[in-house]
């Protein structure tokens, strides 16, 4: 039976049913399958018997999460078939478990590095030396842009083959400031440190990162809070989310240069923040 759980809710690892990884994949693939059901989150920890993979999925229809494990153990062999051939939504979560623990996904479309963290399987493995796909012809010519801030998304850098003024390709490459945040929450031994971490990890989601981490403790402590404290967590992330966007539609118009425009969104983000 399938193991459910509402959001902040929480179960002790014990509880999971650990299914082989042919009865995982394809009970996987038939509830992503369905357009109600989203991946939440597919990662792996390390186990005293090898790894332990977790999937959880959200079901829209239902209101809840449908959590799945597999575990791989030391002496198995770390070639596992992909999913994405199946469900492409889940090509990025193959390629950073291929890059954290060297898992082969046989048949992903393209195991990219999605991080180069320093800690990954491969510690030699930097992304100065990322091989950028290359044409070789006298009549294209290359583009490099970045690594930048571009906007609303992290550093990157942009690689673009054009022939004159056509682009014929465009490769991004991210991971230029990882910082090891998920690592960093385990060296932090404080539940204050790794509060203030939360709060760090983007400018444009503090509210939102410390709302996620104080009701992961909540949770995990099984302690409960009030629906007044509630409400007022609610109107925080409701004026950054405001704030946030208002701020996104004066870069838009920066963009568009309609410096009017830019003027008075960045000036009514600022007002939103201050409130």
């Amino acid at each position: 039976m399938m193991l459910r759980l509402k959001n902040n809710q929480s179960v002790d690892l014990d509880k999971l049913e650990i299914l082989a990884y042919d009865a995982f994949s394809s009970l996987a693939i038939a509830l992503l399958t369905e357009e109600a059901n989203h991946c939440a989150a597919y990662f792996a920890y390390k186990h005293e018997l090898g790894l332990q993979f977790i999937m959880a999925i959200a079901d829209d229809t239902h209101h809840d999460l449908i959590i799945l494990s597999h575990l791989l153990k030391k002496e198995d062999n770390k070639t596992l078939e992909s999913l994405t051939q199946s469900i492409f939504a889940l090509h990025i979560f193959e390629r950073e478990l291929h890059e954290n623990f060297g898992i082969e996904f046989k048949n992903h479309p393209w195991q990219k590095p999605v991080r180069f963290p320093q800690n990954g399987a491969n510690p030699n493995l930097q992304i100065n030396d990322y091989p950028f796909y290359t044409i070789k012809s006298k009549e294209l010519h290359e583009v490099g842009v970045g690594p930048i801030h571009a906007g609303i998304i992290e550093p990157g850098h942009f690689r673009f083959i054009c022939n004159g003024e056509k682009v014929l390709h465009l490769e991004i490459q991210l991971g230029y400031q990882h910082r090891g945040v998920e690592q960093l929450f385990l060296d932090k031994k404080q539940n204050l440190q790794r509060h203030l971490l939360a709060e760090n990890i983007a400018g444009d989601t503090v509210i939102g990162h410390s709302n996620a981490f104080v009701k992961l403790i909540e949770s995990l402590s099984d302690k409960e809070f009030s629906e007044q404290l509630q409400i007022e967590r609610s109107l925080a992330l409701e004026l950054e989310r405001i704030a946030i966007h208002t701020g996104d539609i004066s870069a838009l118009c920066t963009d568009a240069a309609y410096l009017l425009g830019a003027s008075v969104f960045g000036t009514l983000r600022t007002l939103i923040i201050n409130f």
